[in-house]
């Protein structure tokens, strides 16, 4: 088989990421089935169905890590969070740069460090505060490539620290943390405090000296104030920590926390904590049954046994390949995974089913509750032949809300009787790189738009425009002979026609049966309000997801793609996107490289034809 084959002739978008990220040395693609599939005959077969697919340190480095090549197979880590000492906060930014190197993103917590005009025994006398050292944590992102591109980083901090306010703030200046996405974590007496619009206190006590600083304030005008924010210039992100904390296989465990998350917010962390990637492709498990069209759940579910198999024997195979020590302990300790899927809008156009509508969640639950059962399994069959993960907590694990709310009476007794191999299962990340490359949806987006406009300036003497299908789009008209997206059916939605709730209403159902997180963004047209934001925020919050991300078109980091003619005003030569665009996949920043437009965080491509 030939990448042409496997991919079609005219996807080169699809090809060029190929061979430009995951292609090593001009190996043949019959050779690459083989070095990533590390063998495995089953999982070579599912990625050439395009039923599933490694994330891209594993479809990049697998099989070839040396003393020469040095390289993660892991795409994301949570650094330990530097504590409030200039040692500590260098020593963090050292760590950053060193996992960067590897090929891994960051995600740091600010949380510890001493808010602004707290006393400090130094020359200095009182310091900078928490949020001054984000420059530092960015500049070192910006330093460091990672084969044609920089590193990704999160940083995030407590919604009850003084610095707060600062710190949603901090991206209103265009050229500082450009190199960064920013996250709140906020907890439930913030929120119910907003909706009732009561005062809320931040706090800190500094343990050097003892001295306590604390701001009151009144929590709606705040809340009010990150979505404010978030409208402007599509950040902040919201982290739902009380429910991090609590909607996972490891609530209450001894020893435990999370320290962070990753840089597109999909997996909590512990500190050195770090999480394999894949995700299998929902597209690709639709059936005819007679005369409708309906999901394979018993080939699903057998595929996610079988990957939960497959990300093992990687993360055994990665052992000896994290940046750092302490990454490699945690690995070890805690085994975590993330399955995860994708083609969820391309799924519900072969179903011709409306993505949000009633009976697409229904759906949507019935495959949750079928990847977590299976993932369950297949865990605890493992334990049994290989053991448990070292820092398993029978009593604890047993205990979980999460466990007692998806594992059927089947799971629940292998679990009892075996444990699992693994401290965390599921997660849904953007997949924005693979998606592209395959032509389909990504994570649980819908579709960004039926079509976007495309420029070429290389083969005109002027610009020229073209409208370009999304494929899944262009394939059903084609087999449905329609010449038109005017023409579509009603269950044709996009990110910027669906409604905000039933946006939210995924993600809510996919969350009841992820353990980690979902990486996301709620689209919302440019006349959209910050009062619809906030009113995202409190939706999503009562909702029970573990974060929230929202972009507002045409926000001051506008994203590339549009779905509007180009105004008649514009330049005759159109300039590149700025590096302040936002990516329309997870909202992070936007790099130009050669003749692309490349996310540097989740991977999506925009390419000038």
């Amino acid at each position: 088989m030939t990448i042409q084959e496997w991919l079609g002739a005219r996807n080169q978008l699809g090809i060029d990421i190929w061979e430009k990220k995951y292609r090593h040395n001009n190996e043949t693609f019959d050779a690459w089935l083989d070095r990533v599939s590390g063998g495995d005959s089953v999982i070579r077969e599912y990625i050439v169905q395009k039923k599933f697919l490694f994330a891209g340190r594993i479809l990049a480095g697998r099989g070839l890590a040396s003393d020469e090549m040095k390289v993660s197979l892991s795409n994301c880590y949570v650094i330990d969070p530097p504590e409030d000492s200039l040692e500590s906060i260098y020593e963090c930014a050292k760590k950053m740069a060193r996992t960067y190197s590897y090929g891994g993103g960051c995600g740091i917590d600010i949380s510890k460090l001493a808010p602004r005009g707290a006393r400090i025994r130094n020359a200095a006398k009182s310091t900078s505060g928490a949020v001054s050292f984000m420059d530092l944590f960015a500049m070192s992102t910006a330093l460091i490539g990672q084969h044609g591109r920089r590193g990704a980083l999160m940083i995030s901090i407590d919604g009850r620290h003084p610095d707060l306010e600062e710190f949603i703030d901090i991206k209103q200046d265009l050229n500082r943390i450009t190199k960064a996405n920013t996250s709140i974590r906020v907890h439930d007496d913030f929120m119910n405090a907003a909706r009732d619009s009561k005062e809320y206190t931040l706090s800190y006590v500094r343990e050097a000296t003892g001295e306590a600083i604390s701001k009151p304030l009144n929590a709606r005008d705040l809340l009010r104030r990150i979505a404010k924010n978030n409208w402007d210039m599509g950040e902040p992100g919201m982290l739902f920590w009380d429910r991090i904390n609590s909607w996972n296989l490891l609530y209450g465990t001894p020893g435990f926390s999370f320290a962070g998350v990753n840089p597109c917010a999909e997996e909590p962390l512990p500190a050195g904590g770090a999480c394999l990637l894949g995700s299998l492709n929902l597209s690709e498990f639709t059936m005819d049954l007679g005369s409708k069209r309906t999901f394979d759940f018993a080939a699903f579910d057998d595929a996610v046994a079988v990957c939960v198999r497959a990300l093992n024997r990687v993360l055994d195979e990665g052992m000896t390949t994290h940046p750092l020590d302490e990454q490699k302990i945690s690995a070890a300790d805690w085994r975590q995974i993330g399955l995860g899927i994708f083609g969820l809008a391309d799924m519900h156009i072969r179903l011709e089913m409306k993505y949000g509508s009633p009976e697409s969640l229904r759906l949507c639950d019935m495959i949750g509750h079928h990847m977590v059962n299976s993932a369950l399994r297949a865990s605890a069959c493992l334990a049994r032949d290989e053991g448990t993960y070292p820092r398993y907590n029978a009593e604890s694990v047993l205990n979980t809300p999460f466990l007692a709310a998806n594992a059927d009476d089947v799971t629940l007794g292998l679990v009892r009787e075996y444990g699992l191999r693994n401290a965390q299962l599921l997660t849904i990340p953007p997949s924005g790189t693979i998606s592209t490359m395959l032509g389909i949806s990504s994570g649980i987006e819908p579709i960004f738009a039926n079509y976007y406009t495309r420029k070429t300036e290389s083969v005109h003497s002027k610009d020229v425009y073209y409208k370009v299908y999304t494929p899944s789009v262009a394939a059903y008209m084609e087999d449905h002979g329609i010449v038109d997206d005017s023409d579509l059916p009603e269950f044709f939605v996009t990110a910027g026609t669906l409604d905000h709730r039933n946006r939210v209403d995924m993600q809510a159902v996919w969350q009841s049966h992820i353990d980690a997180s979902i990486s996301s963004t709620v689209n919302l047209p440019e006349t959209a309000t910050p009062e619809d934001v906030e009113n995202i925020y409190m939706y999503a919050w009562m909702k029970g997801l573990k974060g929230i991300t929202v972009f507002r078109d045409n926000c001051k980091r506008a994203a590339i793609l549009t779905t509007s003619e180009p105004k008649e005003t514009a330049s005759a030569t159109a300039t590149p996107p700025n590096e302040d665009a936002c990516c329309p996949e997870c909202g992070n920043v936007l790099e130009r490289d050669g003749g692309c437009t490349v996310c540097k965080s989740c991977g999506f491509s925009y390419c000038d034809v």
